[in-house]
């Protein structure tokens, strides 16, 4: 029998079915906007703003019965507990640290979420390293003529960054010349306040802030690109509680993204690269998008940010979407990402993407909720910077209602390739797709798929697609569900199919699909394949549209149904508090059934 534990999700789209979680539920930290910054200076000198995000945190009683400790110490203040700009069932939590026992600089301190006495997990960690905190209001703020004043909470600098500053090598300037960019070097923190006026300024070569001449560095090393004297990312902060609005709406004069890090040439000598993005609403309907690393922009941390590109739908030309570019160590964790158009819905190129990855690197995409994605795939890698698309781990996301692919690993794309616990569902084309003949010990386990090839354009297309030579070790594809949702639409396809691969497919559920179908181009029939294929109803707990719950009723054909050969890479489900199994072996799909 499965342990008596009860776990309810509080979402527009995965509905609750279930009793709220006892009180005695454990906190659990799943991920911080940033992991380092200085304990003293900023608003009342009292420091850096944390964010920490996750579940079990409570619906009230911040400061009383729900506290925040680094390193055993209380921090000073807190701001903010409720759900975050991410997946609406993560919730977070946003303090200011104060001075927390004036620990040694440079030192990992682990972080702890208290509720009601019970105590999270201490593996997520902060290091206090110094840095200048510089706020800046589009209303209040003054852009001052030295290098000494401006930029407090009490007198906030005017601009992020003027489009007059220095162009070539790194410089400390006025905030007059540059905006508080001129002012940063490696560690400071930039923190925006939100006005209730949207964000509109033009900043170095027509994006709102682009990082050409400067870099962060990592924690205990100094760098020149960021000033020499100071360690740790350069950090655009939103300010906790308020909304933050960057709207680099489309314009055909502009037509250059939001934020960006730094050219081609200046990337090669060290610049745009250790960037931290949190907590801010960014409109990017130009080319670049709403954050763009562009050609190898590494280190880039992307966390709880709400990110579209609805004025898009005025830019057939739009190719990037949310979050786009590639680079080693970027991590985008947590962010809303929506309305991402390329043109008019149902007629532009299909070129705009929730995620897309033009490059090698290394990178962590997870807890994301990527929505209403007509210009494109939820998910995109593509070749454009580089000869392969490497090592990334696609996880926990919610991905829905796409233009094309909900996951599309496209031209190029190579080794390390890791997609497990998503959850995707409404895509107009496949829920995902293979087009790359270097694709090479891929594993995709235990995600859900459903409600694919909406547009049902017969042929190829199907709810799995490959349309490349794959190896035979090119993927393994384990633990699946895939309800294509209709009887007419096919469960596997595209130009080539699966038979080279079909030893490393297995225990996958097929659903509300079509068994078969010819392979035009070749004249061969593409099936549900691999070994040990499970055809029952998998009893979702709510297929209605705009209720959806993918969790497992009793029943359901997926229970027990999976092979532990996935349990090496995955412990968890997509609710992150269930660990797997729960029974006597995995279960198929995203969710782990509980009882």
């Amino acid at each position: 029998m499965r342990p008596a534990i009860v776990v309810c999700l509080a979402l527009v789209f995965l509905s609750c079915h279930a009793a709220a979680k006892p009180p005695s539920a454990v906190p659990i930290i799943v991920y911080t906007d940033i992991l380092s910054g200085p304990n003293s200076g900023g608003e009342n000198n009292k420091g850096i703003y944390l964010s920490i995000f996750g579940k079990n945190f409570g619906a009230t009683g911040l400061g009383t019965t729900v506290k925040v400790f680094i390193n055993g110490v209380e921090v000073d203040n807190y701001r903010y507990l409720g759900r975050s700009k991410g997946r609406p069932d993560i919730q977070q939590i946003s303090v200011q640290i104060g001075p927390i026992g004036n620990p040694e600089p440079g030192v990992e301190l682990p972080v702890k979420v208290t509720v009601n006495g019970v105590a999270s997990n201490t593996d997520r960690a902060f290091t206090v390293n110094k840095g200048n905190i510089y706020f800046v209001n589009n209303v209040s703020g003054t852009d001052t003529a030295d290098l000494h004043t401006g930029g407090s909470f009490t007198s906030p600098f005017r601009n992020v960054q003027k489009k007059t500053g220095a162009r070539l090598g790194f410089s400390i300037e006025p905030a007059a010349i540059s905006g508080a960019w001129g002012r940063v070097q490696a560690g400071d923190f930039i923190v925006m306040r939100g006005s209730g006026t949207p964000w509109t300024d033009v900043g170095f070569g027509r994006y709102f802030l682009q990082a050409l001449n400067k870099s962060g560095c990592p924690i205990g090393t100094n760098c020149v690109q960021g000033g020499g004297k100071s360690s740790g990312p350069i950090t655009l902060m939103g300010f906790p509680g308020e909304d933050v609005y960057i709207n680099n709406a489309y314009d055909p004069a502009l037509d250059f993204g939001a934020i960006s890090s730094a050219d081609s040439a200046r990337v090669e000598q060290g610049m745009g690269s250790w960037i931290t993005i949190t907590g801010l609403r960014i409109e990017g309907g130009n080319h670049d998008g709403a954050v763009n690393t562009q050609a190898g922009g590494s280190h880039w941390r992307v966390v709880n940010n709400e990110l579209s590109a609805a004025s898009a739908v005025k830019n057939e030309n739009a190719k990037a979407g949310g979050i786009a570019g590639s680079g080693v160590g970027q991590h985008f964790l947590g962010n809303h990402i929506h309305d991402i158009f390329c043109g008019p819905a149902g007629s532009g190129p299909l070129q705009n993407h929730g995620i897309y990855i033009d490059g090698d690197g290394t990178y962590e995409i997870a807890y994301n909720l990527v929505e209403k994605i007509p210009g494109g795939n939820g998910f995109q890698t593509f070749v454009n910077r580089s000869t392969t698309v490497n090592n990334i781990n696609l996880h926990h996301n919610f991905i829905r209602d796409t233009g094309k692919h909900g996951i599309n690993l496209a031209d190029g794309t190579g080794m390390g390739i890791n997609i497990y616990n998503n959850l995707v569902h409404g895509t107009d084309m496949a829920g995902i797709r293979m087009n790359s003949p270097k694709l090479a010990g891929a594993r995709i386990y235990n995600n859900t798929f459903f409600n694919t090839d909406r547009m049902h354009a017969g042929g190829t297309r199907a709810t799995l697609m490959n349309d490349a030579n794959l190896i035979v070790e090119a993927v393994e594809i384990r633990n699946n569900i895939f309800v294509p949702g209709g009887a007419n639409r096919n469960y596997t396809g595209g130009s080539v199919g699966f038979g080279s691969i079909a030893s490393t497919m297995s225990h996958n559920l097929w659903f509300d699909g079509k068994s078969c179908l010819v392979n035009l181009p070749f004249n061969s029939k593409v099936c549900t394949i691999g070994s040990h294929n499970v055809s029952g109803d998998p009893l979702f707990a709510s297929t209605s549209a705009g209720m959806e719950n993918f969790r497992l009723r009793p029943g359901s054909a997926a229970i027990d149904a999976g092979t532990s050969a996935t349990l090496q890479f995955l412990a968890d489900d997509i609710d992150i508090t269930i660990t797997r199994p729960q029974g006597a072996l995995i279960d198929i799909g995203a969710h782990e059934f509980i009882q």
